[in-house]
């Protein structure tokens, strides 16, 4: 599947998820609610085979973490105890950029103890 043909995939998963919550696949209210995706996001996201449902998932139910000047939502084992059916998309890590776009999404499942153990705030020398 080439990159244009997986952006497409992704805008069309986007624009089916509105209305009310019917399960766990469904997360957001409105398509307003996802933040917007960079160029660099959805090619990465694309060739590591990481589908929109993951991003979603890592978003609403992931661990929230700030460092070096970024937000990361990190999808550990625990936060999916309670919806079975999102185990397999554990270790889904999303940076967020500082204007809240999307800047990369990657898959590993020891990406929390990594993330934790980044300095706090970029150093600018």
């Amino acid at each position: 599947m080439t990159p244009k043909e997986r952006r497409k995939e992704m805008s069309d998963l986007i624009n089916k998820i509105s209305g009310k919550e019917q399960n766990a696949m469904q997360f957001y209210q409105s398509v307003k609610d996802v933040p917007h995706m960079t160029n660099h996001a959805i090619q990465r996201a694309a060739q590591r085979n990481i589908s929109q449902q993951a991003i979603l998932a890592a978003l609403r139910y992931g661990k929230k973490l700030h460092r070096t000047g970024r937000v990361f939502f990190v999808l550990r084992k625990k936060d999916v105890t309670m919806e079975p059916e999102l185990s397999s998309f554990t270790g889904t890590t999303i940076m967020l950029g500082r204007d809240g776009a999307i800047v990369t999404a990657y898959s590993n499942q020891k990406a929390h103890s990594m993330i934790k153990k980044k300095p706090k705030r970029s150093r600018n020398w």
